[in-house]
């Protein structure tokens, strides 16, 4: 029997690591121990193991990942004890070998013998829902059952990694089966998460809606005198809505309903798509919403209007979720588009923070907080971050203030500023920049400490990590 540790680097996650949770029923099959920690825990270290896996997510959580692993080197005897997997190790593999001794697991493990001669695929084992118990972490959402019907994609997105991660599409497994082996082993659950990156190209769409509905997740089904759901959460393909398509997806307890809106591109098949669920009686959309990618600001704030004029027009609510563009062999996240600004960045990270990362589509909140229009939407991310995230606050004082000076510059100096700005975020000693510089006055506001104010002018009211 062997003494296994599963290892989740302590990154911010929000669904289970169903990977581990795999290895982990793999493991129990074997007979073997199985233990699973969140991040560097000195009690674990301290223990001889004879195997460690450590999972991997987003590229730019790679640091955190590789001092983790490196963390438990010292917990095995031998390199091939202490396994990398997962999203990021598959994408940069060379990251990780250059600074851990490890091996390192790539792509789905959907094969005999990819993890050892006699290794069944585990890709397709039911997870183990009471490895989560071991820790201390929220996971969402609670109660839900975690399949995937597919894998793969029919697109070739040029900024997603699932070509790379899964480059064939097809058929995975049925639903039914999947839930059965859960309920036998953990018992059911009530809401039902299927990680699909596009169900709606399935082969046989309408067998695979229906054998969802006789698992239980008809519209209307409940469990225990509560309704269920089902979340195709890394949303449906706008492109592929058809009026039947619709159809049959109203036949499913499907709530909210996700579509991407990635680019203007897609726009007249996404308005379709949106026309045609909300004829047979969506209501509820949250929908993603993708910039610093090869759009720019006023694409963005173009489509996060056109959410919602159309939720003002059609009676429903589409709700946006912004999601910032980060390139699949970015280990920093500072990646700053082609037309894009690092203010222009940093203000939108400031409105979702006070917004909690969603885009209500009413009205009145829409404009308190992208503005009226795109001109004032621009003005809103050049603000300096507590102008923006406490706007009531300072809207008669500090902001009004700068609004009037950075109205009197032209384009070109409105251009230049911003640059200045991204300058200074990375200068230390910003006052031997700022000195002779002719926006002194519009920086004060940014940095009332640097500029000449007075400390007692500013007080530092929120830090946002990171930028």
């Amino acid at each position: 029997m062997a003494n296994v540790l599963l290892v989740e680097p302590e990154y911010r996650s929000k669904f289970p690591p169903l990977g581990l949770m795999r290895l982990s029923t793999y493991h129990k099959k074997l007979g073997d121990h199985v233990s699973f920690v969140r991040g560097k825990n000195p009690e674990m270290q301290r223990v001889n193991w004879d195997r460690v896996y450590v999972s991997s997510l987003f590229t730019y959580e790679l640091p955190r990942t590789v001092e983790t692993a490196s963390y438990y080197r010292s917990c095995v005897d031998r390199p091939d004890d202490l396994v990398v997997g997962g999203t990021a190790a598959t994408l940069l593999p060379d990251y990780v070998f250059a600074r851990v001794d490890c091996r390192v697991v790539k792509g789905l493990i959907d094969k005999r013998g990819l993890l050892a001669p006699d290794s069944p695929p585990i890709d397709t084992l039911v997870p183990d829902y009471t490895l989560l118990e071991a820790v201390e972490y929220d996971y969402c959402p609670a109660d839900s059952y975690f399949c995937r019907v597919t894998k793969g994609c029919i697109r070739k997105c040029s900024f997603c990694a699932v070509p790379v991660l899964e480059p064939s599409f097809g058929y995975r497994m049925s639903v039914s089966d999947q839930l059965r082996e859960v309920d036998a082993k953990h018992g059911p659950r009530r809401n039902l998460v299927l990680m699909d990156n596009n169900i709606l190209a399935t082969k046989g769409l309408e067998g695979v809606i229906e054998d969802i509905v006789m698992a239980g997740f008809g519209r209307g089904s409940e469990q225990g005198g509560k309704g269920r759901t089902v979340d195709f959460n890394q949303g449906i393909d706008a492109r592929l809505v058809t009026r039947r398509t619709a159809q049959l997806l109203r036949t499913l307890a499907l709530s909210p309903v996700r579509l991407a809106f990635d680019s203007l591109e897609i726009e007249k098949p996404y308005v379709v798509a949106i026309r045609r669920l909300a004829e047979v009686g969506f209501s509820d959309f949250t929908n993603y919403v993708m910039f610093n990618c090869e759009d720019d600001p006023p694409s963005f704030y173009y489509r996060l209007r056109l959410n919602a004029d159309l939720s003002e027009e059609l009676g429903v609510r589409i709700s946006s979720f912004p999601m910032k563009f980060v390139p699949i062999d970015d280990i920093t996240r500072g990646n700053i588009g082609a037309c894009w600004t690092w203010r222009y960045l940093r203000g939108i990270q400031c409105v979702l923070l006070a917004t909690h990362g969603v885009v209500s589509p009413n009205p009145t909140f829409f404009r308190a907080a992208f503005g009226e229009s795109l001109e004032e939407f621009l003005e809103i991310l050049s603000m300096p971050d507590r102008y923006i995230i406490y706007r009531e606050t300072h809207r008669d004082g500090g902001a009004k203030e700068w609004l009037r000076e950075f109205h009197a510059l032209s384009s070109q100096e409105k251009l230049e500023f911003l640059e200045l700005l991204a300058l200074l975020r990375h200068t230390p000693n910003k006052r031997s920049i700022g000195q002779t510089a002719k926006h002194r006055s519009l920086l004060s506001h940014y940095y009332p400490e640097d500029f000449g104010v007075g400390e007692e002018w500013f007080e530092q009211e929120y830090l946002i990590p990171g930028s």
